[in-house]
């Protein structure tokens, strides 16, 4: 993992971890945070790099790499037989006198599976599965090791106990791709992973393909069931019947593991003198290891989406009194044009700056979220696209023309005023929407803004500088505040990203959701909503609208109050978003009244004391429902959401 930080360990010598702080004090340049798991980050004396768990921080002289690390590539102590991977015991010298006992684990990520399933896989372990098998990432698989004792520990059910997951070590050798065996694509895919599983606000990493990655575990006494078994101490009946017993409580948990099999459950003799296994009421008692091919069951994978999105709304939601406070003072808050933020670097090495006083936001508009997603271009002429996030939230970002002259004719009225004031920056076009909402012109909802991390020169006839020379004074927080640099850079791009908008119910207000994850988030049966997307299509194909072209995802769901679907006569209340433009091409909106309501639209922002400089249909956002009627306000006008500001000026004093 290449790291671009200075070690927390004031130079990383082994004087400086002889007495380490509390896992709970160290700094954020020294906190690694992915796929849920806070790690301590340490450069040991013997080089690579070191991230010890909670678990592991108690027992750091016992993990650093000289106690247990000999070689390059094997560990000091004793091969375990039955696996295929090179796995390890080891007893490794305390600090303070004894041995820890570690089992010692290099990683295959990215490596061929070569999956052998000695019995029977259990039905919900399909052939297909097993042919699309991969082997976890280190920080992947103590993730889904920590996720799965969280449950188990929050379970009712029978209890299961996992090898703690203590440090994962990254020493310093490099190799060539082919001697470790490594898919390049597959390697690419894992990095992409780690890249959506870190946290903001601490040390950025990222994985090496040349480098080998270790993983220790605490060890766990016994005997796996393998051996017990043919050591007689365990009946035939209940070894066959061991194994689908530990993947029904597994799954229980949400959890499965591809290779399930008999050396991966360690036994203990009863205690006290008792003969024969320990068992808890009345059942065989077992440790659970090896957790390389560990995955979430397609059901918990699904709720576990439907937690993350509840829990997006649900920090929407609340007051700015009641926002928790920054997890790391990596994230700041910052207030541009009266408009506040949460800032921090992108784990990409760009900048983000989040609306609103919510910490926990920021994770979710980070560039690895969504710039890679599936997207739907909207515009002919601009960079708008429709995407739906990493974390199943959609969304919309524009790319900013800030910096770019208009390159509009000087000979029209309109054209001269465009030239003159030239495209707004990207936090003046969310402080513009905010400030028009309140005033009665309804807007899209900007979520964040986003400055790459790359330079993107533009070319000098197309330079323009006006709008960065006159907002050099916003800068961001910084530490110590004489190294701010200026929020708007010249050379780097910009996007504003924003909520996407799927119509208005019958309330302006109320929530609309993505129709396609209705029934996946237990609103309507999945049954009823396939029959509804038919219906749907079917009833705008007979108005004369391209309902076939229409995919469930296209269709906005209704919500009341309580966040139960809305119903016009027992039928679900599906909406589509359309533009002005869109819904005169299709004869929805009359020239008369387009003309009407674009007309009424720069009136509104008139009298809020902007000015459309470039007003256009495409620019104002309608709901059509699945009727292929246009949704009114109590006026009988169309209901109209305007969703571009880069050229809103104000009338009476400077932008911002």
């Amino acid at each position: 993992m290449s790291l671009a930080h200075e070690s927390p360990t004031d130079g990383g010598g082994l004087a400086a971890l002889a007495a380490p702080p509390a896992f709970s004090d160290l700094p954020a340049r020294s906190v690694v945070r992915a796929f849920g798991v806070t790690y301590g980050y340490v450069r040991p004396p013997e080089g690579g790099d070191l991230y010890v768990t909670r678990y592991g921080w108690p027992h750091l002289h016992a993990l650093l790499p000289s106690q247990w690390y000999v070689g390059e590539r094997y560990a000091a102590g004793a091969r375990l037989p039955g696996g295929s991977g090179h796995v390890y015991r080891y007893a490794s010298p305390r600090a303070g006198g004894g041995t820890l006992d570690l089992v010692v684990k290099f990683s295959r990520m990215a490596q061929d599976v070569p999956v052998v399933v000695d019995l029977a896989p259990p039905e919900m372990v399909t052939p297909e599965m097993i042919a699309e098998a991969r082997f976890n990432s280190p920080m992947e698989e103590f993730g889904l090791v920590e996720e799965l004792r969280g449950r188990a520990l929050a379970s009712a059910g029978d209890r299961i106990l996992t090898q703690q997951p203590l440090a994962i070590y990254a020493p310093p050798a490099t190799y060539e791709e082919w001697e470790l065996g490594r898919s390049a694509s597959s390697f690419s895919f894992h990095r992409q992973l780690l890249a959506d599983g870190l946290e903001p606000g601490h040390m950025p990493i990222e994985f090496d393909i040349r480098r080998i990655y270790v993983m220790l575990y605490r060890w766990i006494e016994g005997l796996d069931a393998q051996d017990c078994f043919e050591r007689g101490d365990l009946p035939e009946d209940e070894f066959l019947a061991l194994m689908p017993e530990v993947s029904r409580q597994l799954a229980e948990r949400g959890f499965q593991v591809l290779d399930n099999k008999p050396r991966h459950f360690i036994l203990r003799r009863a205690r006290g003198g008792e003969p024969g296994l320990l068992r808890r009421h009345g059942k065989l008692a077992y440790g659970l290891v090896d957790f390389e091919l560990l995955q979430r069951t397609a059901a918990h994978q699904q709720a576990y989406r439907s937690r993350r999105r509840a829990e997006y709304w649900e920090l929407l939601s609340r007051p700015p009194e009641v926002a928790a406070p920054a997890l790391t003072t990596a994230v700041q808050p910052a207030r541009i044009l009266g408009v506040d933020y949460q800032f921090g670097a992108a784990t990409d090495g760009g900048e983000l700056w989040v609306v609103g006083h919510e910490p926990r936001l920021f994770d979710y508009f980070i560039p690895d979220r969504w710039r890679r997603t599936r997207r739907v271009k909207l515009s002919p002429a601009d960079e708008v696209y429709r995407t739906r996030t990493r974390d199943q939230i959609d969304m919309v970002y524009r790319r900013s023309r800030v910096g770019l002259r208009p390159r509009v004719d000087p000979l029209t009225s309109s054209g001269r005023r465009i030239r003159e004031s030239g495209f707004n920056t990207p936090f003046e076009e969310v402080a513009i929407a905010e400030r028009l909402r309140p005033l009665g012109v309804h807007t899209t909802i900007p979520r964040a803004i986003y400055r790459t991390a790359h330079e993107s020169i533009k070319a000098a006839h197309l330079r323009d500088a006006s709008r960065h020379r006159s907002h050099d004074a916003w800068r961001p927080p910084a530490d110590p505040p004489a190294l701010a640099v200026p929020a708007l850079s010249l050379d780097h791009d910009y996007y504003t990203l924003w909520d996407t908008f799927r119509g208005a119910g019958t309330h302006a207000a109320a929530r609309v959701v993505a129709f396609d994850r209705a029934s996946e988030d237990g609103l309507v049966s999945r049954e009823e909503a396939e029959h509804r997307l038919h219906e749907a299509r079917a009833q705008l194909k007979r108005g004369g609208l391209p309902g076939d072209s229409l995919e469930a995802e296209d269709f906005g769901l209704a919500l009341d109050d309580a966040g139960a679907p809305r119903r016009n006569a027992g039928a679900l209340e599906l909406l589509l978003a359309l533009d002005a433009l869109s819904a005169y091409d299709y004869g929805l909106l009359p020239e008369r009244e387009y003309i009407r309501l674009m007309r009424r639209t720069e009136e509104r922002v008139r009298a809020a004391d902007y000015e459309l400089l470039d007003p256009q249909g495409r620019h104002l956002l309608l709901t059509m429902g699945a009727d292929g009627c246009l949704r009114r306000d109590d006026d009988g006008e169309p209901h109209a959401v305007l969703s571009n500001f880069s050229l809103v000026r104000n009338l009476y004093r400077a932008s911002g």
